[in-house]
């Protein structure tokens, strides 16, 4: 054992080694005092009888170090269909938008400064006069996710005080992110109304007291009722909320602005109703970053700039640089810059030309079989859930390769698709034109 122990390397003469010639010296160090303590315990606890040679030793710090410095957020082709994947990072943004903004984050910028003033400004406004003008609305604020906005509204308005809501949308969405529990966190107090799967506009009606202080409507994203249902439109809980001097505020999540087929009201719709307060989500189908974005009547706008947590939820620089050319892309009506919206708009004899287009460069190798079919994508990211997109796919069977093991190397490849009955299905509605050479070249390298 003692022999063993001696035969270790000492640090210094890892550090000496060529091998490590121009690496970072003291993450070279952490690594190799940890290898090297590892191997001390499993000498001592007799889990191994022969010490690893010193060369093995060393491509074990190595590839510890590499791992280390080498990013782990790849670039990926999305074939599952779904457009707003979540463990994908959900919207992508349009080249030319990035090169727009490039300017802006490689200088300083005005983020809060007011230059006629030659003063301290305000972030937000940067993107108040552009929501007001697409929303008619008073006001408008922005913080960095939706789940922050929520908080936000409640612990301003409804500390300590009621807020009415329906059974039927005590929602859950990813993360186990539950309305119930943010509501009692940001210090309001819960007041289911109605059933799980009918709430009438007289159940908010008996709910309202003198502790009540909000009425609100959450949008149940994720999911769908259907059968024996009801529930109150937004329009008629705002009309009840102002005749008794409370709180309207409806949590839509994934608003959509004017531009998708749908039977859901759009933003715009519900902005025409004057709501107290709205908020929804960036980065879902409204096709930008993550943000939180509020909207609604001035003075409660301004209450809620006064509450010390929005420092702590404030949306950063880069989200707000990007919303401010997604929101300017939707006021100038130039939507097919913004790639979640132009994804879930691809007419369907777009679509077939791709898939074509693909199976043509697949067709090549001999060891695949490809047949085009069609499909059903989805919106994601808890948008929809009850929508379907026509798609077409190309179905996939190798000659030699299990249909997992074949999945497993288009993920390590950067293809993530779909198994389906044995076979592999690449959805082409979310892949781009651009990346077709990449993945005959990876199909290419399977032949081999």
């Amino acid at each position: 054992m003692q022999e063993s122990l001696r035969s270790l390397p000492k640090i210094d003469k890892i550090l000496e080694n060529k091998e490590f010639e121009n690496l970072n010296k003291n993450l070279v160090k952490k690594i190799a005092q940890k290898t090297l303590q590892n191997l001390r315990n499993q000498i001592l606890e007799n889990k191994i009888t022969q010490t690893p040679n010193t060369n093995d030793i060393l491509q074990e710090i190595k590839k510890h170090y590499n791992h280390i410095v080498s990013p782990s957020i790849k670039p990926l082709i999305n074939a599952t269909g779904v457009v707003l994947q979540t463990n994908f990072g959900r919207s992508i943004f349009n080249e030319e938008m990035l090169d727009k903004i490039k300017p802006l984050l490689t200088n300083y910028n005005n983020l809060e400064y007011d230059i006629t003033e030659g003063k301290r400004g305000e972030r937000y406004q940067h993107l108040t006069d552009i929501i007001c003008a697409l929303f008619d609305c008073e006001d408008a604020l922005i913080v960095n996710n939706n789940a922050a906005a929520v908080m936000l509204i409640i612990n301003t308005f409804s500390k300590n005080k009621e807020v009415i809501l329906s059974r039927g949308e005590l929602v859950e969405i990813g993360g186990s992110f539950r309305i119930p529990e943010v509501i009692t966190q940001s210090g309001g107090i819960l007041r289911e109304v109605g059933s799980t799967n009918k709430t009438h506009l007289k159940d908010y009606q008996n709910a309202i007291n003198e502790n009540t202080t909000m009425i609100m409507k959450v949008h149940q994203s994720n999911f769908a009722q259907i059968g024996f249902v009801q529930s109150v439109d937004y329009q008629d809980l705002s009309h009840l909320a102002k005749t008794n001097n409370l709180i309207d505020y409806y949590d839509v999540g994934s608003g959509y602005i004017d531009d998708i087929n749908c039977d859901e009201p759009s933003l715009l719709e519900i902005a025409k109703t004057k709501p107290s307060l709205v908020s929804f989500s960036g980065d879902k189908l409204l096709g930008g970053p993550q943000a939180g974005i509020i909207f609604g009547k001035k003075d409660l706008i301004q209450s809620l700039k006064q509450n010390h947590l929005l420092r702590a939820i404030r949306i950063d620089k880069i989200n707000l640089i990007l919303l401010q050319e997604i929101f300017l892309a939707y006021l100038l009506g130039n939507q097919s810059q913004i790639p979640t919206i132009k994804m879930l708009n691809q007419p369907f004899e777009e679509l077939l030309h791709k898939a074509q287009e693909l199976q043509n460069i697949l067709e090549k190798y001999s060891s695949l079989r490809t047949k085009i079919i069609t499909t059903e994508s989805k919106a994601g990211g808890g948008s929809l859930p009850h929508l379907d997109f026509p798609s077409y796919a190309i179905q996939i069977k190798h000659n030699k390769l299990h249909t997992q093991d074949l999945h497993l190397l288009l993920r390590k490849n950067g293809i993530v698709a779909r198994a389906f009955q044995d076979t592999i299905l690449l959805d082409v509605r979310c892949i781009d034109i651009k990346h077709f050479k990449q993945i005959g070249i990876i199909f290419e390298s399977l032949e081999e």
